[in-house]
Protein backbone atom coordinates (compact mmCIF):
# COMPACT_ATOMS: atom_id res chain seq x y z
CA UNK A 1 0.00 0.00 0.00
CA UNK A 2 2.56 2.32 1.02
CA UNK A 3 1.85 5.53 -0.84
CA UNK A 4 -1.24 4.43 -2.60
CA UNK A 5 -3.01 4.93 0.92
CA UNK A 6 -6.49 7.00 0.84
CA UNK A 7 -6.20 10.32 1.76
CA UNK A 8 -8.15 11.61 4.33
CA UNK A 9 -8.90 15.29 5.69
CA UNK A 10 -9.87 15.01 9.60
CA UNK A 11 -11.35 18.17 10.62
CA UNK A 12 -12.78 18.33 14.80
CA UNK A 13 -12.25 21.03 16.76
CA UNK A 14 -11.85 19.38 19.82
CA UNK A 15 -8.47 18.26 20.06
CA UNK A 16 -8.17 14.94 22.25
CA UNK A 17 -10.84 14.15 20.11
CA UNK A 18 -9.03 14.80 16.94
CA UNK A 19 -6.01 13.10 18.05
CA UNK A 20 -7.49 10.12 18.98
CA UNK A 21 -9.59 9.79 15.62
CA UNK A 22 -6.67 10.49 13.59
CA UNK A 23 -4.16 7.89 15.50
CA UNK A 24 -6.82 4.97 14.86
CA UNK A 25 -7.56 6.17 11.06
CA UNK A 26 -3.97 6.22 10.69
CA UNK A 27 -3.47 3.14 10.79
CA UNK A 28 -5.19 2.25 7.73
CA UNK A 29 -5.58 5.93 5.71
CA UNK A 30 -2.72 8.89 5.37
CA UNK A 31 -4.46 11.37 7.46
CA UNK A 32 -4.15 15.35 7.93
CA UNK A 33 -5.98 16.90 10.38
CA UNK A 34 -7.21 20.56 10.80
CA UNK A 35 -9.10 22.01 14.35
CA UNK A 36 -11.30 24.99 12.16
CA UNK A 37 -14.05 24.66 9.04
CA UNK A 38 -11.65 27.57 7.62
CA UNK A 39 -8.27 25.53 8.05
CA UNK A 40 -10.14 22.72 7.00
CA UNK A 41 -11.50 24.16 3.60
CA UNK A 42 -7.50 25.38 3.04
CA UNK A 43 -5.84 21.97 3.74
CA UNK A 44 -8.61 20.63 1.31
CA UNK A 45 -7.21 23.20 -1.53
CA UNK A 46 -3.45 22.14 -0.44
CA UNK A 47 -4.13 18.59 -0.33
CA UNK A 48 -7.25 17.22 -2.30
CA UNK A 49 -7.52 14.26 -0.17
CA UNK A 50 -10.18 11.49 -0.77
CA UNK A 51 -12.37 11.27 1.85
CA UNK A 52 -12.89 14.46 4.37
CA UNK A 53 -14.36 13.43 8.13
CA UNK A 54 -15.35 16.85 9.59
CA UNK A 55 -17.58 17.57 12.64
CA UNK A 56 -20.79 19.98 11.93
CA UNK A 57 -20.07 22.04 14.94
CA UNK A 58 -16.63 23.98 14.21
CA UNK A 59 -15.39 27.60 14.68
CA UNK A 60 -15.28 29.62 11.20
CA UNK A 61 -17.70 27.47 9.04
CA UNK A 62 -19.74 25.16 9.65
CA UNK A 63 -19.50 20.82 8.27
CA UNK A 64 -22.50 21.29 5.92
CA UNK A 65 -20.92 24.69 4.65
CA UNK A 66 -17.37 23.01 4.80
CA UNK A 67 -19.27 19.85 2.59
CA UNK A 68 -20.68 22.08 0.00
CA UNK A 69 -17.73 24.10 -0.79
CA UNK A 70 -15.75 20.91 -0.90
CA UNK A 71 -17.87 19.80 -3.86
CA UNK A 72 -17.93 22.69 -5.46
CA UNK A 73 -14.03 22.55 -5.57
CA UNK A 74 -13.24 19.30 -6.25
CA UNK A 75 -16.47 16.93 -7.30
CA UNK A 76 -15.30 13.48 -6.50
CA UNK A 77 -14.49 14.04 -3.12
CA UNK A 78 -16.40 12.16 -0.65
CA UNK A 79 -17.59 13.95 2.77
CA UNK A 80 -18.32 12.06 5.92
CA UNK A 81 -20.24 14.40 8.51
CA UNK A 82 -19.90 13.54 12.53
CA UNK A 83 -22.99 14.86 13.93
CA UNK A 84 -24.68 15.15 17.89
CA UNK A 85 -27.73 16.02 15.94
CA UNK A 86 -30.40 13.29 14.32
CA UNK A 87 -30.83 15.49 11.90
CA UNK A 88 -28.67 18.25 10.09
CA UNK A 89 -29.45 21.19 7.86
CA UNK A 90 -27.29 20.63 4.94
CA UNK A 91 -26.72 16.96 5.12
CA UNK A 92 -27.31 16.59 1.45
CA UNK A 93 -24.16 17.71 0.82
CA UNK A 94 -22.32 14.76 2.60
CA UNK A 95 -22.22 10.92 0.95
CA UNK A 96 -22.57 9.97 4.98
CA UNK A 97 -23.60 10.95 8.17
CA UNK A 98 -22.74 9.29 11.40
CA UNK A 99 -24.05 10.46 14.96
CA UNK A 100 -22.22 11.21 17.75
CA UNK A 101 -20.56 9.13 19.84
CA UNK A 102 -18.60 7.90 16.80
CA UNK A 103 -18.49 4.06 15.78
CA UNK A 104 -14.93 4.00 15.07
CA UNK A 105 -15.41 0.59 12.83
CA UNK A 106 -18.24 2.16 11.08
CA UNK A 107 -16.29 5.30 9.93
CA UNK A 108 -13.30 3.64 9.17
CA UNK A 109 -15.11 1.24 6.96
CA UNK A 110 -17.00 4.26 5.50
CA UNK A 111 -13.78 5.57 4.97
CA UNK A 112 -12.56 2.99 3.01
CA UNK A 113 -15.76 2.86 0.60
CA UNK A 114 -15.47 6.16 0.43
CA UNK A 115 -11.60 6.37 -0.99
CA UNK A 116 -12.38 3.83 -2.79
CA UNK A 117 -14.82 5.29 -4.84
CA UNK A 118 -13.22 8.48 -4.57
CA UNK A 119 -10.78 7.11 -6.69
CA UNK A 120 -12.89 5.55 -9.67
Amino acid sequence: MGTDRIKVLLIEDDGDSRELLAEILEEAFEVRTAGDGLSGLAAFEADHPDVVVTDESLPGMCGTMLAQRVKQIHPEARVILVSGFAQVDGAEHCDVVLRKPIDVDRLSAAVESLGEAARH
